[in-house]
């Protein structure tokens, strides 16, 4: 309960901000988008932003142990908050993946492509954890782009094949993948399994320097 938990009061506090502040610019940018004040293309671009920023904030609520539901009750927000989920849920086509052929990247290029990988490991594997997402087009396309930076990384077929395994399967069960909550936590768990692979192999390739 957020009540019994005073052990990180200061960051409590900074997340309520930054919660309320990304509600609320979720509503807006909504809001925009309707009357057309904003374009498409700014719309997904700045949501897929909020959504992320979102999912990072879900995490951190997880690491001290405080359930957003209790946080949300206490701001009394849970409303807005399920509107602002809503508004996510409903842009099934957000254009997250680049859609991209693999290219082949200099070796200089190779840390910032490690990063991508690492974000899209975390972002997909919260976004399935994210409370009150509905639309598997949203995780489907963090699949497309996991699938599509682990391509544009030299000698990662193993590790490609096992998360396009897990896309598929995810794809065979797609009428009750966001409902069904032991299936989430297996697929959650089969790519933290692969995640864990995919730092062991760059470790290797490291220490082979």
């Amino acid at each position: 309960m957020v009540e019994d938990n005073n052990i990180y009061p200061d960051m409590e506090s900074k997340i309520e901000s930054e919660l309320f502040a990304l509600i609320k610019f979720i509503t807006n940018l909504n809001k925009k988008y309707q009357k057309g004040i904003v374009n498409d293309n700014f719309f997904r671009k700045a949501l897929k932003n909020a959504m992320n920023n979102l999912l990072k904030l879900n995490f951190t609520l997880k690491e001290i142990s405080i359930q957003l539901p209790d946080l949300l009750n206490k701001m009394e927000i849970s409303q807005e908050y399920r509107s602002a989920i809503d508004i996510i849920n409903r842009v099934s086509s957000l254009d997250l993946s680049n859609n991209k052929s693999p290219e082949h990247h200099t070796f200089l290029e190779l840390p910032g492509i490690t990063s991508e990988i690492t974000t899209s490991f975390i972002t997909l594997m919260d976004a399935l954890n994210l409370d009150g997402l509905t639309k598997q087009d949203l995780i489907f396309n963090l699949f497309d782009e996991l699938n599509n930076n682990l391509g544009n990384f030299p000698g990662l077929d193993d590790i490609l094949y096992k998360v396009k395994s897990i896309h598929k399967n995810s794809l065979n069960h797609i009428d009750t993948l966001m409902s069904d909550v032991k299936l989430k936590e297996k697929i959650i768990d089969d790519l933290y399994q692969v995640f864990k692979e995919f730092q062991n192999k760059l470790n290797l390739k490291s220490k082979q320097k």
